[in-house]
């Protein structure tokens, strides 16, 4: 079931991106003469001349073609990918699921760029996806700093969609691109609401850098809940990393020793979760009711955990599909916001 449906139709916005000739013509010189001055080899050209070409290009949103032949007829149409970690399981699944779907679909060829939570590499990577001509591109992020660079990326995203690139995001990230996601404020409402339901009065929150919209909104959800049911929640902020999830379990029991029940608020943590509870020597869900938020993975990694699951593979494919209908004129289905659903596991029982 999906709601807060949107229009995402791009109206009046350029289908095609601008060619040398487009330069050219628009810098009112030769086709070889726009390409010596955007190559910038040496070759000699008058200074007056550099300055057209060079202000065409800007306001062309011009770029150079380096995978040109990518885009020759019958060739599968170039899609960027850029994910936050290789090495986080929520993001492998991103990963698994657009790669496995382009290959079946056969019109898409994706190509996956790890950012490695790094916003300014997420910026260099759209920017090299941008030159290699990519037909469409998919933001995958999630748990990183979001805010520090946004106007920017906003900037290029502009940019780029009105060269003819199209946009999705795989999370709410404040665009006017398309975004393909999961409600996390009711992500997190759904959390809470199930250990509320087996009888938890007494509920912390871990979570990883709340540096995005995405653990903003989960942490919103999960407080909400808990105010409506007149309960208060001990939240314990910690880095990104498995190393950093057991010092911060610690914590959370120092703190408030009357928890019974964790919601792991990211995919990372509510794999390392359960681990970093036993290792107190409490169990779960005997004497600590646990409750992870993420894809399947959490369920495969992290042994019987229950989660909310955020739908990953429903989100990629419909990113996917987006950009394949407008690639090949076809109407697209409007972006959405998808329920949530809870995927049991065995790790939240009533309180003792």
């Amino acid at each position: 079931m999906a709601i807060g449906r949107e229009d995402a139709t791009k109206t009046g916005r350029a289908m095609r991106a601008p060619t040398l000739a487009d330069v050219a013509a628009s810098a009112g010189v030769s086709v070889s003469t726009a390409g010596r001055v955007l190559r910038d080899q040496g070759w000699p050209v008058e200074e007056s001349l550099k300055e057209r070409v060079r202000a065409a290009a800007i306001e062309l949103g011009y770029v150079p073609n380096v995978m040109a032949r990518t885009l020759r007829a019958g060739a599968p149409a170039l899609v960027g990918l850029v994910i936050g970690n290789m090495l986080d399981p929520y993001y492998g699944e991103i990963a698994e699921t657009v790669t496995c779907y382009s290959e079946t679909t056969s019109r898409m060829l994706t190509m996956v760029c790890n950012m490695q939570r790094d916003p300014r590499l997420e910026l260099d990577y759209c920017r090299r996806l941008w030159e290699h001509r990519v037909a469409g591109l998919i933001l995958a992020g999630g748990g990183f700093d979001q805010f520090t660079y946004h106007d920017d990326l906003a900037l290029l995203v502009e940019k780029m969609e009105r060269s003819g690139v199209i946009v999705t995001t795989l999370s709410p990230r404040d665009l006017e691109s398309p975004a393909f996601h999961t409600d996390n404020v009711e992500a997190g409402r759904c959390a809470a609401r199930e250990l509320i339901s087996v009888g938890h009065r007494e509920i912390g929150i871990l979570v990883g850098p709340i540096r995005n919209r995405v653990l903003t909104q989960r942490v919103a959800g999960i407080t909400a809940a808990c105010e409506e049911a007149g309960l208060s929640v001990h939240l314990v902020e910690t880095e990104f990393g498995a190393s950093w999830v057991a010092p911060a379990i610690a914590q959370m029991f120092e703190q408030r020793p009357t928890i019974t029940a964790i919601v792991a608020a990211s995919g990372v943590t509510s794999i390392n979760v359960i681990r970093a509870v036993t290792a107190t020597g409490r169990s779960v869900p005997e004497d600590i009711s646990v409750i992870g938020i993420g894809g399947r993975a959490i369920g495969e990694w992290g042994a019987r955990m229950t989660r909310v699951d955020l739908g990953l593979e429903t989100c990629g494919r419909a990113a996917l599909d987006y950009i394949a209908a407008r690639v090949e004129g076809r109407p697209t289905a409007p972006a959405f916001r998808l329920e949530p659903t809870i995927a049991g596991g065995g790790s939240v029982a009533p309180p003792k």
